[in-house]
Parts: structure tokens; C-alpha cells; sequence
């Protein structure tokens, strides 16, 4: 028997016959509750001496059977290990019964997880069989998916790839400002007032379809300054602090904004709209796994 790369010289058999008859003091009522024989218990208990090289039990009047020091150090490791071990197993029979699959489940482009917990509890009610997995993909969910890495990613926009989209809810792209800025005060604002500020990003080349196609690009005014921080909850820390601006989704950035650290203003008077999605690997069968906590995840999204 092996743990942790240690030879281990008795097997689980040895302990409960040493935790038996500790406890209940003969070899008679110890191979009863074992379901076992005298005999046999015997062999085992002489066969544990033997190979630790150390008398475990003084026989005493009336085959009476007391521990030796030995036999109380092996008595009270096993004690604990044994139902430590018996606990695993009914952990492991619980778990055997209720999951089936494991979904895991990605932010494209932002490290946010606010909606994680709460959606978490509602899937394991929905669908016990189903655990999720939170991983983390970061700018293409198209090749998280394919590669495996993920099975379901909360994407903004279209993701590129062998991909299949459902809708999940509308949100808007905002420039953010800490609450002492400027600009926290204006219901919009055009991207020529960007351009004495530092702006971050979270990628240095722009996606398609986003702010700097949609808005900074058009208005032929450019910030003086960029910078390229990758994490998006670095971005609002910063942007916190009053290092720069960004333009960044607002329900991504919601427990920011609504603590009132970060202000949201609106890019030009119509906003940016932003369309989130779920992105599953294309071809998957309508009761994969995957497919069940999309619907789910449309639904608490929502509310």
C-alpha cells in the first residue's frame, strides 16, 4: 500500500482488525463485527506484529486483548483514518449519483464573475447532474472552445470560429471615469474629449465591431495617450484611482459602478450597444450539456 510515495507496511484489512479490537477488547466480538473469524483476525493481528516488528497487544486473563504503546499509536492513526476514508467514499458515492457532466464555463475578454455564484446555485438546483467549471479564455473564445479548453463562453459581440451564438442579453459599451473626473457628470460623450486623456485598453490590436471602430475611429480624433493593461478589473482599479479612461461594457463593470467607484458615460447620444452572447462549439447535439446551461444562463441573465 503506497500514500504520498511511502511504502506503507500494513493494509487497510490490519488497521480495522487493530481499531476492532482496541475498541471492543476481545478477538471474539471483534471478528463478529467485522463479519469475519476468529481465526482469521488472529493470522492478521500476528501477521501485523510481524511485519512492523512490534508486539501491538498484551494477551491477558479471559483472552482479553490491551493495546501496547504501539498498539495505541497504530489505533489512533487508524481511528482517523479510517473515517476519514469512510467519508470520502460516501462523498464520492454522493457525487457519483448527481453529476454526470461538467460544463466549463468562460468571460470572453473580461474577468468578471459577479454573476458566477448566484448562477452557480441555480444550475445545481435546475440540473443536479450538471457541475460547473469556471475557466478562464481570455480575447478568443472561438479556440477555447475548439481546443477543449472550455465548453460555454460568455462572449460580447460575434466570436470568430466553428462557433454556434444564442443570445443572452443587451448591454452597451460606456466610457468609464473615476467619480472626481470631468466627465463623470455628462450624460455622453463625444470622442473628441478623449483626446487629452490616457486611455486603456485591455488589447492592443482593436476588435472589430467594437469602440474603436464604432466610435474613436469615425470622429478622426485619437487619444494622445494609450496604454495596454490586460485585465479588464486592473482597467477599473485604475481607472478607480484616476489613471485613465476606458470604454468597456457596463454590465461587465456593474459591481464597480454600482458601489460608485467608477461612473459610467454613455459614447455619443444613440450609446454603443453591445450585444452578449453564448458560445458553444458548433454541431453539438440540442440536449448536450452545454446547450442545457446556455438556456439556463439566458433566463438568469435576464432577470
Amino acid at each position: 500500500m503506497y500514500v504520498s510515495g511511502i511504502a506503507l507496511l500494513l493494509e487497510v484489512r490490519h488497521y480495522e482488525t487493530i481499531v476492532a479490537i482496541v475498541e471492543l477488547g476481545t478477538m471474539t466480538k471483534a471478528a463478529k463485527e467485522l463479519a469475519s473469524t476468529q481465526s482469521t483476525l488472529s493470522h492478521r493481528l500476528a501477521e501485523a506484529e510481524r511485519r512492523l516488528g512490534q508486539r501491538l497487544f498484551d494477551r491477558g486473563p479471559g483472552r482479553r486483548l490491551t493495546p501496547t504503546r504501539a498498539g495505541l499509536v497504530a489505533h489512533q492513526a487508524a481511528s482517523r483514518a479510517l473515517a476519514d476514508l469512510e467519508r470520502g467514499e460516501a462523498l464520492v458515492l454522493a457525487e457519483d449519483d448527481r453529476v454526470t457532466a461538467i460544463v466549463r464555463i468562460a468571460v470572453g475578454s473580461y474577468d468578471c464573475y459577479h454573476w458566477y455564484p448566484d448562477f452557480l446555485r441555480a444550475t445545481r438546483a435546475r440540473h443536479p447532474e450538471i457541475d460547473l467549471e469556471l475557466v478562464v479564455v481570455g480575447d478568443e473564445p472561438g479556440t477555447a472552445l475548439a481546443s477543449g479548453a472550455a465548453d460555454l463562453v460568455i462572449a460580447p459581440g460575434d466570436p470568430a470560429g466553428n462557433v454556434t451564438t444564442y443570445h443572452l442579453f443587451q448591454d452597451e459599451l460606456v466610457l468609464v471615469v473615476g467619480a472626481d473626473h470631468p466627465l463623470a457628470s455628462k450624460q455622453w460623450v463625444a470622442a473628441e474629449q478623449l483626446v487629452d486623456e490616457t486611455y486603456l485598453t485591455y488589447n492592443s490590436a482593436p476588435t472589430p465591431g467594437f469602440e474603436y471602430d464604432r466610435f474613436i475611429r469615425p470622429s478622426g480624433s485619437y487619444p494622445s495617450t494609450v496604454k495596454v493593461v490586460q485585465q479588464t478589473s486592473a482597467i477599473t482599479e485604475l481607472v478607480a484611482a484616476g489613471a485613465g479612461v476606458s470604454v468597456l461594457s457596463r454590465w461587465a463593470l456593474s459591481p464597480a459602478v454600482d458601489s460608485g467607484r467608477i461612473v459610467p458615460v454613455s459614447c455619443g447620444p444613440k450609446g454603443l450597444a453591445l450585444q452578449w452572447n453564448a458560445v458553444l462549439r458548433a454541431g453539438e447535439p440540442a440536449d448536450y450539456p452545454a446547450n442545457k446551461v446556455s438556456k439556463l444562463l439566458a433566463k438568469h441573465l435576464a432577470t
